[in-house]
This record gives structure tokens, sequence and C-alpha cells, in this order.
């Protein structure tokens, strides 16, 4: 009862303060910062899913910056994550942003957004990218995702982190048993560097850049700039054959290259390419 009643407390406390949408049937608190969470919906600006967990765990490194807003964690665990990022028909922020901006305490340009995690660890989740604005909406559908991050940080709306290791199954069919490498967004670039990618019959590794505008994502295959550098690099016409089935079965390629240009406009040099 305690518990659920402290529950109750923080998502009035948040619903005043920030008004925000965020629901948590229990916490409990130890004397050392340890914090666990159970059930946790968070809704966003249109009143849908933003993200839900069956629990979390963290300890708090401290409450007072708690308590001005910034989040500083030591170590987070959550199991069953829902993390549904949507940018709605019509808009150019997507809705975490719009959630993010709520926590801003004073005017944009005096106070960004701060939350530290030495550690993060994922399991049982699923992630959902979707922009209405485009002609096909879901750009990512991943289910059976369990990631182990490091140096994890959002800090307005740049987000940065380290992937030690990350396993999902696409919505196409292609399982992803590892990942790793450095991780960052911002509103002008997405990183992804010195990345190895693991399936059951494809090797990647080298480093991948996307440079854009937001108003690119509108119009995403002519407008979003790719800067790829492939090294030491195998794939499988079988792995492919889950985005373009034109491709014959159980072949390989071996190649390593520069690739930029948009999706629709790729130029490959100093490519090396063995079937």
């Amino acid at each position: 009862m305690v518990q659920t009643e402290i529950g109750k407390y923080i998502t009035e406390m948040l619903r005043k303060e920030y008004k925000a949408d965020i629901h948590v049937d229990q916490v409990s608190v130890s004397i050392f910062g340890g914090v666990k969470l159970k059930k946790v919906l968070v809704k966003d600006y249109r009143k849908d899913t933003l993200f839900s967990a069956k629990s979390i765990k963290t300890n708090v490194l401290s409450f007072q910056k708690l308590y001005n807003g910034d989040l500083l964690f030591g170590e987070i665990r959550i199991d069953s994550l829902l993390f549904n990022l949507k940018t709605y028909k019509g808009e150019k922020d997507s809705n975490i942003e719009k959630f993010v901006a709520l926590f801003d305490s004073g005017p944009p340009s005096t106070k960004k957004f701060l939350m530290k995690s030495k550690n993060v660890y994922i399991s049982n989740s699923t992630f959902l990218l979707t922009d209405e604005n485009h002609s096909v909406p879901k750009d990512l559908d991943f289910k059976k995702l369990n990631i182990e991050l490091s140096n994890f940080k959002i800090f307005g709306p740049d987000l940065t982190t380290n992937i030690m290791k990350m396993s999902f199954l696409d919505h196409r069919g292609l399982f992803v048993e590892n990942l790793d490498g450095k991780f960052t967004y911002t509103l002008k670039h997405i990183k992804l560097e010195k990345f190895n990618i693991l399936t059951k019959a494809s090797f990647l590794k080298g480093n991948a850049v996307l440079n854009y505008d937001r108003k690119d994502f509108a119009d995403f295959v002519n407008k979003v700039q790719f800067d790829v550098q492939l090294d030491s690099t195998t794939i499988a016409t079988n792995d492919i054959r889950y985005f373009y089935n034109e491709l014959g079965k159980n072949q390989q390629f071996k190649l390593s290259s520069i690739i930029r240009g948009t999706l629709n406009d790729l130029y490959a040099s100093k490519l090396s390419l063995i079937d």
C-alpha cells in the first residue's frame, strides 16, 4: 500500500510540475538511493503510448539534482520496455522531443534536459519508429530487443551512448545477433561509429553517418545524406532478400567501400567487391 501511494504521489507531482502524463503503479525506495518502479506508462501529447515498462530499477546519484530536473543514475535495468517514437502527420518534431521539452525548468536558452547513466540494461523489449509524413510510415519495428549500453547521456535533444551489445528481430524477418558501436543522435546527424553488426550469415564493420535538416525526413530517400565506410564486410544475399528479394539465395559478397549520397543517388568509391 505504501509503495502504491508513493507511485501516486510521484505521478501527481510530475503532472503538476511538468504537465507530463506519467503513470507509475508502485515505487520502492531504499535508504541507499535504490529505486524500483513497477508498471510504468508514459503517454505522449496525443495520449498515445510513448513508452511503457514492466519494471525499472536504478539508483539515484543525487536527489537534489533530481529535484532540480537533472536525472543522474548509476545503473538502469528495464524489463519489457515498449518505446513508441512517432512523428505525427503534419508535425516536424517527434513525440519524444515534445516530451523532453516539458522538463525544461525555464526559458529554452537557460536550461536543457539532462539524463545520465553509467550503464543501461534493456531486456525483452520493443522499439517502434514511425513517421506519418512518409509514404510508408513504419521505419523500424524491433522486437525481442536486448541492449547493454554504457555512458548513456541525453542533453537537450542530443543523445550519446556506447552500445556494448544489442540484438533484435526486425519486422521484415531479419534477426541481428549482435550490434555494437558508439551511437550519437542530434538534430543534424545520426552517427554509428566503429560498428560491428552480426547476423547468422553476414558481418558488417565500419562507420556510418546520416546528415540532414529536420525537414529532410519528409523526403528521406532523396534528401538525407549517407556517409558510410565499410571495412572487411561480408553480406549474404539471404539477408538482403528481407529488403529486396530479386537476388538469388545462399550467396555472399565480400566488400569494402566508401558510400556517399542519398538512397536514390548513392556513389561508391574505393570499392573492393568479391562474389
